[in-house]
Formats: C-alpha cells, sequence, structure tokens
C-alpha cells in the first residue's frame, strides 16, 4: 500500500487550517443591527434581588 500522506504534511496542514481560522475568527465585526440589538436590550433588562429566589429579570418591552 502507498503512503498517500506523511506526519509532517499532516502536522503541516493541521496548523495551515488552524491559522485560517484564527483570521477568520480576527476580522470578523458585528454588525449594525446586532450592536444596536443588543444596546437596546440592555436598555429593557431589569434585574432585581429578591428575598425569596435570588434575582428576577424583567425585560421591560
Amino acid at each position: 500500500m502507498q503512503k498517500t500522506s506523511t506526519l509532517v504534511s499532516t502536522i503541516l496542514k493541521t496548523t495551515k487550517n488552524k491559522q485560517q481560522k484564527s483570521d477568520f475568527v480576527e476580522n470578523m465585526e458585528p454588525s449594525d443591527s446586532l450592536i444596536q440589538n443588543i444596546l437596546n436590550y440592555s436598555k429593557s433588562l431589569t434585574i432585581q434581588k429578591s428575598k425569596s429566589v435570588g434575582f428576577i429579570e424583567v425585560v421591560a418591552s
């Protein structure tokens, strides 16, 4: 049976794939609408401490 890959070629391929993935993640930016949605959610979120159940989260809409 003929070898189609070696340990070195496998390591190089894996390293190259990891670098491509990290470059992709570093270049990603959230859209303006996503940022606006998060800001709107945080403005409408209220967290209050309760004596009986701990914390109560209320989203006013």
